[in-house]
C-alpha cells in the first residue's frame, strides 16, 4: 500500500483486559501499540511517519468482562489518512 500511496497514515491501537488498575492498563496498552510500531518499522521497514499509536487501556473491551480475558489484550490497525488530512 505504501509503495503506491506513500502518504497513507495508519493508527495502531493498543488495548488491555480489565485486570489491573486503570493507570497500569493505560500504560500497558500504550506499550503494546509502541511494540507493534517498532516491529513494523524494524522488520517491515515501514516509515515511522506513516504510523501513529494510541493506548486505550480497558476502555473498549471486545469481551465485556471485569477481569482477565485474552481477547481483550489486542492491537488493531486502522487507516486514518482521511481523518488527519485536514490537520
Amino acid at each position: 500500500i505504501l509503495a503506491a500511496h506513500p502518504d497513507e497514515v495508519f493508527l495502531i491501537e493498543g488495548h488491555t483486559d480489565a485486570s489491573g488498575s486503570d493507570a497500569y492498563n493505560l500504560g500497558l496498552s500504550r506499550q503494546r501499540a509502541e511494540a507493534v510500531m517498532e516491529a513494523l518499522t524494524t522488520y517491515y521497514v515501514i516509515p515511522p511517519q506513516n504510523l501513529r499509536t494510541v493506548g486505550y487501556g480497558e476502555r473498549f473491551l471486545k469481551i465485556p468482562v471485569d477481569g482477565p480475558e485474552a481477547e481483550n489484550r489486542r492491537v488493531s490497525i486502522s487507516r486514518i489518512t482521511d481523518v488527519i488530512d485536514g490537520y
